[in-house]
């Protein structure tokens, strides 16, 4: 059976900026790679209707997801910009952590303080507690325990952290999966901060050039 990554994030670029090149490093390692966007970022502009802008971030999303190399787009349409996690988010999250069982997740570090990141960065660790016991029925499918659990930093710089990852060999994928969310390019045009951030990681880490950094939010075995 393929080994899977799941990459949590609440907005549809969330994941790219957090673990993109991480992302593609583990693809090529043969990794499954499979995103999970908690909301659809209908609130991420000024200059869309609402259901138009739905629409244009999942495109976005999917020719982001064919630089990636991502086999599945999940989007759970919770309301954009929601200010506490419901049970019925929960059990959609439970539901497709045990149909995929994947070894690694991927979600918003505990140290991120934008509201809704840190939300989801709670939604994630109650749900992967959850999915590893016989709990949540109406979630169906087997427990399933998840090894290695990552969080990553996205608009809040993490003040502490125990990974990081040499991206060098994937910057320019990570950074042209970027540049497929237009949407949000055109409001605030984030990526020269996301290359340089890359580049004072990769230096002050001593990993590489470039390099991704995360919490070690769990890790089962050292082997």
């Amino acid at each position: 059976m393929k080994k899977s990554v799941l990459a949590i994030g609440t907005h549809p670029d969330d994941i790219e900026i957090g673990c993109g090149g991480t992302l593609c490093l583990l693809r090529d390692q043969g990794y499954e790679i499979i995103h999970l966007s908690v909301t659809s970022g209908e609130e991420g502009s000024m200059s869309f209707e609402k259901n138009k802008l739905i629409q244009t971030r999942k495109n976005e999303s999917q020719s982001s997801a064919e630089i990636i190399g991502t086999s599945r787009i999940i989007f759970l349409e919770a309301p954009d910009g929601f200010t506490s996690f419901s049970k019925e988010m929960k059990v959609k999250i439970i539901s497709y952590i045990r149909e995929i069982r994947p070894e690694i997740v991927f979600t918003h570090s505990k140290s991120d303080h934008f509201p809704d990141h840190a939300l989801v960065h709670q939604l994630t660790m109650a749900s992967l507690t959850a999915c590893a016991g016989p709990w949540y029925a109406d979630a169906g499918c087997r427990p399933h325990q998840v090894s290695k659990v990552f969080g990553y930093e996205v608009w809040n710089p993490m003040p502490s952290y125990q990974v990081a990852s040499n991206i060098e060999a994937s910057l320019r994928q990570k950074m042209e999966a970027l540049k497929q969310h237009t949407s949000q390019i055109e409001n605030i045009n984030y990526l020269d901060a996301v290359e340089g951030l890359a580049k004072y990681r990769g230096i002050m880490s001593m990993a590489g050039t470039y390099a991704e950094v995360f919490e070690a939010l769990k890790i089962e075995s050292i082997l």
